[in-house]
């Protein structure tokens, strides 16, 4: 019979669709020694051969979409569906306790979905009646799809072949093969080699120090949909039967490898257990990328290296005093891989937990050192707040701390350190809260998010929008200046695109973690709002593929996203529709910013939202609008809208007092957000910047704007106010208000000496840097300054265009010393700048018109120009005394950078002299 007509199509198909993974091709290859007619397109359709081969690796086509894993649960098969399938063995699937993956022996009955092409169908080829199932097919698909899930309920083979024992030789071949694959990749000199994520990558490109895992632009992109494009197709039942057996056989497969590699280590030798380890490191960082399968698969594998000692072993031989450092290191390799929710409770219960961060702590030799270190902590502080505590008394935090200082330069080390703090504010009692204050960890956040990768910037504005959103730690949140970097971040990149940039959690993160994060969606911090918004709708995307919506619904974040969609907070209310359409979930009506805008409708919308519904009706009545709703007094609510109880009446005041007191996006950094979840926006009828200017003051005071602009006051005309006038025309009853403005307008007639007067209270430091070149070193300066206690200014994304000019001048203006960082060519844009078009030019021109104390940094590689190539106005810089910035000896240059701040060093020359 004739059957390769009919297989061909078939055949190409599946092969086409696996061409992704690393060795999934190889699970097929029993199926060309099994049926010769088949070799010859096979061996044609091979993207790659095997490492062991000879033979030139042929280019790879871009990754595609990879299908979900099934659902926890599913209902049994119908009894139409149950019919067809008489003496056939049942589904083989998966059943999750508690928080551990699967129970690969759970036996479940999946129902049919619709139908998704995209699916990976491993190991499939190995059943010898697979072809005719597949010729079949073509004419009677249900009937096909029974006669699939027979085939595919086939036990799983074990180590030593197929279950009817015909294929015994082949099966093992295959899996030997592989093995010594994994085996080769590693080395036996001492040196742990580092899998890499799922990228388009050979094994032999995979290095220790040149870790693969930061971002690359050739990543695969997990998603390829976008909310625009409407929701991800379901899988369907065949497919959801795939991925279960997949991952038996994989599970299968790896704990076979691990059990191998154990073998090696049990020898006692060095080499052979720095060889068996770089084997298990391996295997894990591959479960942890297999598409769809990586948590389950992982899981299982932390499980099963604990139930069969090989977890007390790597733990062991880690903490002993006498291993050497290639052991250790090639341990502590497959630990940060391991440690799952159920391993790191057994490394709490155990009580290996301070020798475990005593050893890790020691690892800072060198870049790989230091990442492995930080990596193994970050995996920690995830047990429970009492343990993050336990851990912040043992030293991890001071040590994380110290290795940000140390590996600036090193971008796979800080991204770790940025994991581990997000973790540590994510885990923290009050007591370790005020810990984190002590070591000024906002202010080192800083230089994390100001890092070039991605991942790293993402997680320290996360940690930074934790630490804001507690009370206590607001002041210190805000004046480190870490906020500001976050919005800008948000809106440079899409969350759906977003989710895959991580290996270990392209997959999501567990459902306990997001109940951490679900208190962020409510809090009074715009940024803490936005990026929970913007991370739930990762975490979306993540979970629709893989049909795990539920979660959502379980830790009642639907509700949460729906308040913050409807709000008018722009930033947030976009991240939290585009999650709740991924979802599924309708997306409720939005409130513009613009309060005077509103319509009576919208009144009533937001009456009710803040509780009043019973008196929406009575707005309506009285056709208030928005501009009606911010001039309302007290009076009115009683006499007009018919609210007689007083303390309701205060209520209503109160919540409309918030509405008012907005957060201008250009004002000052180091202001104290007064952030409600509704703010108005005052920008279509303040031309003057009346509001920001208030907010300056005080953010109370923003609450009197509306009525200002009403009355005809603009900025310029503040400092004629008189008391009565503030109190009669401005409606400032409060006399405490009245002060606040009085004094600010006092000391100046010019409203904008009084901004800069309020500014100087504010800022010691003005840093100036080409953000092409200076970004980090720039960074840590800040940050550096801040730790000896002076308030610093750095521009950073939140100055917006147009509005760049006049806030960064009188930023200079009021800072008392001017740094100016210079790095290779950060002044090339200088050359012929006549017009003082450049920025740095614009900053070091006044900072010299206005005599301020200027301090030159440079850059080990920094040279300057001749100085005919400078302009004329700053070409004296060259002349400047300065600091050569040292890496390894930060603190001796800050040293010298504070004595000329305190002008215990020769002060710069001065203008006249310059000129003279």
């Amino acid at each position: 019979m004739n059957i390769l007509p009919t297989v061909v199509p078939a055949t190409l198909y599946w092969l086409n669709e696996t061409d992704d993974l690393w060795f999934e091709l190889d699970d097929d290859d029993l199926e060309c020694r099994l049926n010769p007619s088949l070799s010859s397109l096979y061996e044609s359709t091979r993207l790659y051969q095997s490492v062991d081969s000879a033979a030139t690796i042929r280019p790879r086509r871009p990754p595609i979409a990879l299908p979900p894993p099934p659902p926890r649960s599913a209902p049994p098969l119908s009894d139409s569906s149950q019919q067809h399938a008489i003496d056939t063995a049942p589904i083989t699937s998966i059943e999750p306790s508690g928080s551990s993956p699967a129970n690969i022996n759970g036996i479940y009955q999946v129902p049919a979905t619709c139908n998704n092409a995209l699916t990976r169908r491993a190991n499939t080829m190995e059943d010898p009646c697979f072809l005719s199932h597949v010729e079949s097919n073509h004419t009677a698909g249900s009937s096909a799809e029974i006669r699939l899930q027979q085939s595919l309920s086939t036990p799983c083979p074990d180590s030593s072949g197929d279950v009817d024992g015909n294929d015994d030789q082949p099966s093992t071949s295959r899996k030997e093969s592989e093995y010594r694959r994994f085996k080769s990749e590693g080395s036996s000199a001492g040196v742990c080699s580092l899998p890499a994520p799922e990228m388009d990558v050979t094994i032999d490109d995979l290095s220790p120090i040149a870790d693969p895992r930061a971002s690359s632009p050739s990543r695969l992109s997990l998603f390829q949909d976008t909310v625009t494009n409407g929701p991800l197709t379901k899988h369907s039942h065949t497919e959801q039967v795939m991925m279960m057996h997949t991952l038996k056989t994989k599970l299968s497969k790896y704990q076979n490898f691990i059990d191998k590699a154990f073998e090696h280590i049990a020898q006692g030798s060095d080499e052979q257990i720095t060889e068996g380890c770089t084997i298990v490191a391996k295997v894990m960082t591959k479960a942890w990328m297999f598409p769809k399968i990586s948590h389950d698969l992982s899981y299982a594998l932390c499980d099963f290296l604990r139930d069969q000692n090989y977890f007390d072993s790597l733990i062991m031989n880690f903490i002993k005093a006498q291993t050497c450092e290639p052991v250790r290191l090639a341990c502590g390799r497959v630990l940060e891989e391991c440690l799952s929710l159920n391993n790191r409770e057994y490394v709490v219960n155990k009580g290996y937990l301070k020798k475990l961060v005593a050893t890790a702590e020691k690892l800072n030799k060198n870049p790989e050192q230091q990442r492995m270190s930080l990596s193994i902590m970050e995996s920690l502080f995830k047990h429970s707040t009492a343990t993050t505590y336990r851990l912040i008394e043992y030293g991890v935090l001071d040590h994380i701390l110290l290795t940000c200082k140390r590996a600036t330069d090193t971008p796979i080390t800080l991204r770790h350190a940025a994991l581990a703090l997000a973790n540590l504010s994510l885990y923290s009692c009050s007591e370790a809260k005020k810990k984190i204050i002590q070591k000024k960890v906002p202010d080192w956040l800083f230089l994390l998010a100001s890092q070039p990768d991605d991942i790293t910037r993402y997680y320290a504005c996360l940690a930074i929008c934790v630490l804001g959103s507690t009370k206590e730690m607001e002041a210190a949140v805000n004046k480190s200046g870490t906020l500001a970097l976050v919005e800008p971040f948000l809106l440079a990149h899409q969350a759906i695109t977003f989710a895959g940039d991580h290996y270990k959690h392209s997959q999501g993160r567990p459902k306990e973690w997001l109940e951490r994060l679900l208190p962020m969606l409510k809090s009074k911090c715009r940024e803490a709002r936005s990026i929970a918004a913007f991370h739930f709708t990762i975490e979306a995307t993540i979970k629709k593929d893989q049909q795990k919506l539920e979660v959502f619904q379980e830790i009642g974040a639907i509700a949460a996203l729906k308040e913050i969609a409807s709000s008018p907070d722009e930033v947030a209310a976009k991240f939290a529709s585009e999650a709740l359409t991924v979802i599924g979930e309708e997306v409720p009506y939005k409130l513009t910013q613009q309060v005077p805008c509103w319509t009576i409708a919208d009144v009533q919308y937001w009456v009710k939202k803040i509780g009043f519904e019973s008196y929406a009706d009575a707005f309506a009545k009285h056709m208030v609008d928005g501009d009606l709703l911010l001039l309302l007094t007290e009076k009115e609510l009683e006499q007009d809208l018919q609210m007689s109880s007083a303390l309701l009446r205060k209520r209503f005041i109160r919540e409309l007092e918030s509405l008012k007191a907005s957060f201008s996006p250009l004002g000052n950094i180091f202001l104290i957000h007064r952030d409600p979840s509704i703010a108005a926006d005052y920008g279509s009828v303040d031309e003057s910047q009346l509001d920001q200017f208030l907010m300056s003051l005080s953010p109370e005071l923003s609450v009197y704007t509306y009525q200002m602009l009403g009355m005809g006051l603009n900025r310029s005309l503040l400092p004629s106010l008189t008391d009565e006038m503030m109190k009669t025309v401005c409606g400032m009853h409060n006399p405490i208000h009245r002060l606040k403005l009085r004094q600010a307008l006092q000391d100046s007639k010019h409203i904008d000496d009084i901004e800069v007067a309020i500014l100087s209270k504010q800022i010691d430091v003005f840093i100036s840097y080409r953000r092409s070149t200076g970004n980090q070193l720039a960074s840590l300066i800040k940050v550096l300054l801040q730790l000896r206690g002076y308030k610093v200014f750095i521009d950073v994304d939140k100055l917006y265009a147009g509005k760049f000019d006049s806030s960064l001048l009188k930023n200079i203006q009021a800072a008392k010393h001017f740094i100016l960082v210079l790095t290779p060519n950060s002044l090339d844009r200088l050359f012929n700048d006549h017009n003082c078009e450049d920025w740095i030019h614009k900053e070091l021109r006044c900072a010299f018109d206005h005599h301020k104390n200027v301090i030159p940094i440079f850059d080990q590689h920094f040279d300057f120009p001749a100085d005919t190539d400078l302009p004329a106005d700053i070409r004296h810089i060259t002349r400047y005394n300065g600091v050569r910035w040292v890496h390894d000896y930060q603190e001796a240059c800050m040293d010298k950078v504070e004595r000329f701040i305190k002008g215990e060093l020769n002060r710069t020359p001065s203008i006249n002299q310059q000129q003279n």
